[in-house]
């Protein structure tokens, strides 16, 4: 049986090779185009280039027609690999960075952080990406992520998404890449609105946060603004509402709490990366 069914997968496989769409001259050279056109539109600009290649990822299964098809996939590669290859080239720009940060506190606070859940890791390609795409330190986005649904892949009942946005309603029934996606998205949209406030409002102290630059002092400014601020104003010096939202499982107060606050979880997850 076993025979059988490799000899039927091997047959459509030659099968397919030998229908597979060839492109022409003309259709190379649209190609060609296009790649050009997505350069031109990308340059400097990767959230745009990331939203090429996720419009030409999605719309390829409404595709029919094999040379159309062609056009998209071969757009879509093209989008891909000049993506990754921008942000390979960050994330090992960022690598001696993350190693002296983590190397401040290795054989401090970080003794005490609990260990990282693979839920929190086993979707990183995406929130790496996207983290990318918006120029946000994915630690980061993973940290919040566990802080507010311990890295959950679901809807809480209370509709405010896997990063408790309660602006936003995603209601509670079973979730979606596609859902995940976007709140992803919503929450990187909605933490540089919070930055941007309060370096308006702050110029000469502005919260600098990329996806290769990072301190702990800007993560621990950032966390009161996505918390909340233990006062209204978001001018000068800003003081948490919740202070273990940052400092759980830290030396001191909060070194009994059960789970690691957003500095280490943040720790714990450039740990990882570096390890890769």
């Amino acid at each position: 049986m076993k025979k059988t069914v490799f000899s039927l997968v091997a047959i459509l496989s030659l099968v397919w090779i030998c229908f597979a769409y060839t492109p022409d001259t003309e259709t190379k050279e649209e190609i060609s185009n296009l790649k050009v056109q997505v350069t031109a539109l990308s340059e400097d600009d990767n959230r745009t280039l990331f939203n090429l290649y996720e419009q030409a990822r999605d719309i390829l299964q409404y595709i029919k027609e094999e040379k159309t098809s062609y056009i998209v996939t071969q757009v879509r590669d093209y989008a891909l690999s000049k993506f990754t290859t921008r942000k390979d080239a960050a994330k090992a720009e960022a690598l001696q960075l993350k190693q002296e940060l983590l190397d401040a506190y290795q054989n401090s606070w970080l003794q005490l952080a609990e260990e990282l859940s693979e839920n929190c890791y086993w979707r990183y390609n995406t929130l790496d990406n996207l983290s990318y795409a918006y120029d946000f330190p994915t630690a980061l986005t993973i940290a919040v992520w566990y802080r507010e649904t311990s890295c959950g892949y679901y809807l809480p009942k209370n509709g405010d998404g896997p990063f408790q946005i309660v602006s936003k309603d995603y209601g509670n029934w079973e979730i979606t890449k596609e859902i995940f996606e976007q709140a992803i998205k919503d929450f990187l949209e909605f933490s540089w609105n919070k930055i941007n406030r309060y370096n308006g409002k702050n110029p000469d102290t502005p919260i600098v946060l990329w996806y290769k630059s990072f301190s702990y002092k800007d993560l621990y400014k950032f966390a009161w603004l996505y918390n909340g601020l233990s006062w209204s104003t978001v001018y000068w010096d800003i003081g948490p509402a919740n202070p273990k939202y940052f400092l759980e499982k830290m030396p001191g107060e909060y070194e009994n709490w059960k789970k690691n606050g957003l500095f280490l979880q943040f720790l714990k997850v450039i740990e990882r990366e570096i390890k890769q």
